[in-house]
């Protein structure tokens, strides 16, 4: 298994205040003191306070009469945060979305001779923690079937077959995960990281029906298949744990991970996010 992660840290945006404290008094070129200029309380008198902005009284609030530059309120907000700061309300949420393939371990397959499926799939997961971290204490999961494809071991002349699923076997799947989110429980590199492990509590068990239609004689057939969803869950099953940064964004990729002794397992691509949300949505 191979995993590639690149992380992003994301900019906390944090609001600045218009009003500017001149100082009180500024040194002319003889050396004596000049008072500072008296609010009138409206634009045009060299103090930039109350409702004026630059926006609004460019005069007083461009330029205060000290010569400092006033806040520019179309600059982007710098960020004053660190990782460690968190708002006192709110949710953890973490959101993994993703492709995976199940295709047949030929090597395991021995002598057998038939007809043996493969699957696509799409998933996403979402999961909500407390900011303390702990169990979720809300998830919305999916896995969607994308492909359904038959891989015939041996020789016969009654293939390849159509396969035709029955309205509804593309329909997205609901799950649950036993997840849990520990706060800055692992090290990665020279940083703390929190820490998600998640793991499959039930597999989905629902069978997929279709027709067959073989270039041999006779009508087309019937089928069911209730291996689709526990074959495509099976990534889930493992002790998954993916260390992750707050505010970070990751991009995973697993080749050839070995799910049982029939099935090879890759995931494409996965993306990872993971930020601080005011409410469950």
């Amino acid at each position: 298994m191979k995993r590639l992660v690149v992380i992003f840290a994301l900019i906390w945006l944090v609001s600045t205040a218009c009003n500017f404290e001149s100082n009180s008094s500024d040194s002319d070129p003889t050396g004596q003191s000049n008072p500072a200029p008296q609010s009138e309380k409206r634009c045009g008198d060299n103090v930039c306070n109350g409702p004026e902005n630059a926006q609004n009284c460019p005069d007083d609030c461009s330029q205060s009469v000290t010569g400092k530059s006033q806040p520019d309120e179309d600059a982007p907000a710098k960020n004053t945060k660190s990782e460690g700061d968190v708002p006192e309300s709110g949710y953890r949420k973490v959101s993994v979305s993703g492709t995976v393939e199940m295709t047949i371990n030929t090597e395991m397959m021995g002598d057998f001779t038939g007809d043996v499926m493969e699957y696509g799939g799409e998933y996403s997961i979402e999961l909500w923690f407390p900011l303390e971290g702990g169990a979720a204490v809300q998830q919305r999961n999916t896995l969607t079937l994308t492909e359904y494809r038959d891989r015939f071991i041996g020789d016969s002349q009654c293939h390849p077959c159509e396969w035709t699923l029955d309205p509804g076997a593309y329909d997205p799947v609901s799950f649950n995960l036993d997840a849990t989110l520990s706060l800055e429980s692992i090290t990665e590199g020279e940083r703390v990281a929190d820490e998600l492990v998640y793991r499959l509590t039930d597999v989905p068990v629902i069978p997929v029906s279709g027709t067959v239609k073989c270039p041999c004689p006779g009508a087309a057939d019937t089928f069911i298949d209730p291996a689709v969803y526990s074959t495509l869950s099976n990534w889930f099953i493992q002790g998954v744990r993916n260390p992750i940064h707050l505010n970070a964004l990751e991009n995973n990729t697993v080749e050839d991970f070995l799910a049982g002794p029939m099935y090879v397992t890759n995931i494409p691509d996965e993306s990872l996010f993971y930020t601080i949300v005011d409410d469950l949505e």
